[in-house]
């Protein structure tokens, strides 16, 4: 049994990586597939607006840590995490903050794959979730864990964390709350993963 955890690329998969203890049959990976022209074309498609992009760019500025190291192994697409996958052979996918969007030839392969996303899913799945909850006043949250199909944050809801937004805080707190509960959330399943392993020994 073995697992592999895709990190995002910023200062949060940064973070999540500071609290997970390195063990045997753990696999580390950085999803690095994203860049500023994949945000220029999602604003140019309305999916961010670019008050929104202001936002997330200064939260990360502001955040204290740093992105994952250059020395861990990335993924630029989907063929290199059916390389990954035919490598390894895990037994479960966990994705943080991975902006890949997993394609159905991956998903074909039969492998469970999993996303952890920092807030209530499907009603606030995809991207700008913590600002659109805000907007509609939805404060009462949580970091949900499910699977990946098909559709972008549209699978089984499997576990979940809860936190609460303020209207009264930054964009930034609220961020960080909201992540700070998504990877709790990763580390229980980290820690559940290796639970289970060593019971099968």
């Amino acid at each position: 049994m073995s697992l592999l955890v895709i990190l995002g690329n910023d200062k949060l998969g940064g973070l999540a990586l500071s609290k997970i203890v390195r063990q045997a049959h753990l696999h580390l990976q950085i999803d690095r597939s994203s860049n500023y022209r994949r945000v220029i074309r999602l604003v140019g498609k309305g999916v961010l607006s670019i008050d929104l992009v202001i936002k997330m760019f200064f939260a990360e500025c502001k955040r204290g840590g740093r992105k994952p190291s250059g020395n861990y192994p990335g993924i630029q697409g989907n063929s290199d995490l059916i390389k990954s996958l035919s490598t390894f052979k895990p037994t479960e996918v966990v994705l943080f903050r991975a902006g890949l969007i997993v394609s159905k030839e991956v998903l074909g392969m039969g492998i469970p794959i999993y996303n952890i996303h920092a807030a209530r899913v499907p009603e606030y799945g995809g991207l700008g979730s913590i600002a659109r909850a805000l907007k509609d006043g939805a404060l009462e949250q949580f970091a949900s864990l499910h699977e990946v199909t098909s559709k972008i944050d549209e699978g089984k809801l499997l576990d979940t964390e809860n936190f609460l937004l303020s209207p009264k805080a930054s964009y930034f707190e609220n961020e960080q709350t909201a992540y700070s509960a998504a990877i709790r959330l990763l580390i229980r399943r980290i820690q559940a993963f290796q639970g289970n392993e060593r019971n099968n020994e």
